[in-house]
């Protein structure tokens, strides 16, 4: 006789078997490589590069901008998500760069030349200075650049 497999689990094993919506919630989390690198919407792009050009009233505020990046990046886990934008300011002469604090503080804060920056946002902060980018997203684990166009690179 031969030396067969044992089974473990049979098809009809009820522990085993994902209703559709516990299989979209397993899978709705997961964000690829390719998906983070994906073009932005217009829409996305131009609120987040005019944050020093328009007041938050005229974006509508918080809650605008925080729908704009859940229309954007859809269902995904939080660790999928950017902890921040870091863009070019324009409030004047001695300001630099601008943080958008996307984690739990969702704050704006400016920063003046050669002014500290929190360390997960200071590996941006010469990308968002650059003509070549509108803005540039930080992640825990990298940073991707984002073109006028909406085109991402990481980088």
């Amino acid at each position: 006789m031969k030396n067969m497999g044992k089974i473990i689990f049979k098809t009809d094993d009820a522990q085993l078997k994902l209703n559709s919506d516990q299989r979209s919630q397993l899978q709705s989390g997961f964000r690829s490589e390719r998906d983070i690198l994906k073009k932005r919407s217009a829409k996305y792009v131009r609120i987040f590069s005019s944050l020093d050009t328009k007041s938050l009233t005229e974006v509508q505020g918080w809650n605008k901008l925080m729908q704009q990046v859940h229309e954007e990046f859809g269902t995904a886990e939080l660790k999928s998500l950017p902890i921040g934008i870091v863009s070019k300011c324009f409030l004047g002469e001695s300001y630099e760069v601008h943080i958008l604090d996307l984690s739990a503080a969702q704050i704006i804060k400016h920063f003046k030349l050669n002014e500290a920056m929190p360390s997960d946002y200071e590996k941006a902060r010469t990308l968002a200075l650059h003509n070549a980018y509108a803005f540039v997203e930080v992640y825990t684990d990298k940073v991707i650049v984002i073109r006028e166009d909406g085109s991402a690179i990481k980088i």
